[in-house]
């Protein structure tokens, strides 16, 4: 297919193009297209499409659209296409296009250059980003319903001329097309808004940071508007509990969902006189009041409205319990809040009954969490970043198995790291710790890369698939290329460099990672296992059972398996004393330990250890767990040597509150950062393996 772009804009940052073209389509006409980065599809003014499924860097996934539906009709069909043009952890950084075909009786009737392009200069293009990991907030200035031109009328707009451009390399799409069903909040309170102006604006390391090569933006000076700063002034008085008539001038309303949802805000509104009007989101309620910044991201749509009925829906997926509109300037009716809801349509299909109302709730918020983060990858939030993380997939794959049979997410998450090309930040042989995105800072996390190695062989025997398999093995060697030069004179790595990740507790610390890290290690003679396993290479299996008795031999004190060993004066490695629970785990998980040779060892990690140990009492010094990953791998450990009974009732103490609270999973233990990650979606396995 020919790509093409609005002539003289593809350099430009934070700008939609809508192509529209009009058709009256046969019964078996059908819409073919691609785009970069994002874009949503109308069809006579109703939302049908959203996408691409994401791709590797120079690869985009074709997305087909039956018209069948509209057949004999008079037809508008309305691609309206985001354009980014700056690193993010969701979307790759590479010029726009868009192409498409219209096919009716196997021939083609028109392409993307037969569409009229039009400029949406109402979306506010200077703004700052929504966070470090995704693209820009949304502002946007309406002189009309947006519904109506989506719709066919064009109104006062005048087409811009476009221009052939490259396009990438087109493959298939793999995931199945999200239904985005619209579901509805209510109110819960409303009341006066007013303005604190002693409050500082909230700066992330985007707002600083933006415009520089690792942090792509528009600088502060450059913002035209700042709907986070003018956002973090308000204050909010209580009226009344319920649903407002009408928001009047500096009048709020919050609207409640019942559980986290992600998608695409849709509010129907009358304004009855010129408004401006925000919409602020978060997945949980701080101290009585929706907070844009919990989750170091600005949580805020901007829009300026003039006076009549508007649909608006919000260009970006988001995520959110609860709401809050907001009206400083004019009078707007909200007819109705809704969610147009972006997640994958398979997973919600899944049957349960535990006949217990507590596991019910669990697996029904480990759905929940699964869906919305596997809508093309598998991500490890869908609201601060929407990124690809690997160690994240490598539970949500097995998530996606139980829930959908099959692991269609996954495949197209594994694939695009096996295209991925060498990212030139990173050094050679290394791959992305999420992907597709842009790693300007260099960055990576090279256990993550360990972790990818035993989601591939986990996923190759699950599926049969031949063909992932062999198309990985040059990214899988690569790795174990590059991670032998950090081995030392005992055979273990060393001194790995950039961000060494065990889990989020004192494992992370520098004085615990440095040195010979004793739990990477564990990681990577398993990741060699797996290698030996996939490509049957012996050698590397004979490697690994080398490292693992090294580790026994250096890490165990008598008690517990030490985190690490850094050298002394002479250039001696010697054990560090640094203790954790974590560590033990991995010992376990990864094979370093057994049962049968460590037995005190693992009745004491069963029995004594887990989330709820009183650390001030019992084993002080031996740090504890956190969700990611040290409890994860608890519960598999438990399940694996059948204390099934234990399973449950840990599930029951992490989990319950959270699918309580939001209807989703969380990523710690606690209501920081996301409240809704892919991986923990994970304990709807532990359940149902429980209850067979």
């Amino acid at each position: 297919m020919q790509a093409v772009w609005a002539k003289g804009l593809s350099e430009e940052k934070n700008i939609m193009v809508t192509y529209q073209y009009k058709l009256t389509p046969a019964q078996d006409a059908k819409l073919v297209m691609a785009a970069s980065n994002l874009y949503r599809l109308f069809v006579n003014g109703e939302l049908v499409g959203y996408g691409p499924a994401r791709a590797a860097h120079g690869y985009s996934r074709m997305d087909e659209y039956s018209l069948a539906k509209w057949a004999g009709k008079e037809t508008v069909l309305a691609a309206e296409v985001y354009s980014a043009n700056i690193n993010t952890y969701y979307t790759v950084d590479e010029r726009p296009f868009f192409a498409a075909e219209i096919l009716s009786g196997g021939e083609v009737v028109a392409e993307g250059k037969d569409f009229a392009a039009y400029h949406m200069t109402e979306r506010v293009q200077k703004v700052r980003r929504f966070s470090f990991q995704r693209t820009f907030t949304e502002i946007y200035h309406l002189t009309d319903n947006p519904a109506a031109f989506y719709g066919g009328k064009v109104g006062g707009r005048t087409p811009i001329e476009t221009e052939a451009v490259p396009c990438n390399q087109l493959i298939e799409r793999r995931v199945n097309y999200p239904t985005l069903e619209t579901l509805s909040g209510w109110g819960v309170e409303y009341g006066q808004l007013g303005i604190d102006e002693t409050v500082e604006p909230w700066r992330d390391r985007t707002y600083e940071g933006a415009g520089t090569p690792a942090i792509k933006g528009f600088k502060p000076a450059e913002l035209t508007e700042d709907s986070g700063k003018e956002a973090g002034k308000f204050t909010y008085a209580l009226t009344s509990k319920g649903l407002a008539e009408q928001l009047d001038t500096m009048s709020y309303q919050i609207y409640d969902f019942g559980r986290t949802l992600t998608g695409f805000f849709k509010v129907q509104v009358e304004v009855k006189a010129d408004a401006t009007l925000y919409i602020i989101f978060d997945e949980v309620m701080d101290k009585g009041i929706v907070s844009p910044f919990r989750n170091a991201c600005c949580n805020v749509i901007k829009y300026t409205l003039p006076a009549g009925e508007h649909e608006l829906i919000s260009f970006e997926a988001n995520s959110a319990r609860f709401t809050t509109i907001a009206v400083t300037e004019g009078c707007a009716k909200i007819a109705q809040l809704g969610m147009v809801l972006y997640e994958n349509p398979d997973a919600p299909r899944f049957k349960y009954d535990y006949h217990d109302e507590e596991l019910n709730k669990i697996v029904g918020a480990a759905v929940n969490s699964f869906a919305q983060n596997a809508v093309d990858v598998l991500t490890d939030c869908p609201s601060r970043e929407r990124a690809g993380w690997l160690c994240d997939s490598y539970f949500s794959g097995r998530a996606e198995a139980l829930f959908t049979g099959k692991n269609l997410v996954e495949k197209s998450l594994l694939e695009n790291y096996a295209i991925c090309p060498q990212l030139k930040e990173l050094p050679e042989g290394m791959i992305p710790m999420c992907y597709p995105a842009d790693h300007n800072d260099g960055i990576y996390i090279p256990n993550w890369t360990m972790w990818y190695i035993l989601e591939l062989r986990n996923y190759c025997k699950r599926t049969g698939d031949e063909k992932m398999r062999e198309a990985s093995r040059e990214k899988v060697y690569g790795l174990v290329k590059f991670f032998s030069k950090y081995y030392n004179e005992s055979g273990l790595l060393e001194n790995l460099e950039s961000w060494v990740f065990i889990e989020w507790s004192k494992c992370n610390d520098k004085d615990y990672v440095a040195g010979v890290n004793y739990p990477s290690n564990m990681l990577w003679a398993a990741a060699l296992e797996a290698v030996a396993q996939l490509y049957d290479d012996p050698a590397l299996a004979e490697k690994a059972a080398q490292m693992k008795q090294t580790i026994r031999e250096q890490s165990w004190n008598g008690k517990f398996f030490e985190e690490n060993a850094i050298r002394n004066e002479k250039g001696e490695l010697v054990r560090s004393g640094h203790t954790t629970e974590t560590c033990q785990y991995y010992a376990f998980y990864f094979g370093t330990a057994s049962r049968e040779d460590y037995g005190e060892l693992f009745e004491k990690m069963m029995t004594q250890f887990g989330p709820k140990r009183n650390v001030a009492v019992v084993y002080p010094t031996v740090y504890p767990s956190n969700a990611i990953v040290g409890n994860y791998l608890r519960l598999e450990i438990l399940l694996e040597h059948g204390y099934k009974a234990q399973v449950l009732q840990e599930c029951r103490d992490f989990f319950l509150g959270m699918a309580e609270l939001t209807g989703t999973l969380w990523e710690h233990n606690n209501m920081y950062a996301s409240l809704n990650h892919g991986f923990a979606s994970m304990a709807a396995v532990y359940i149902d393996e429980c209850m067979k």
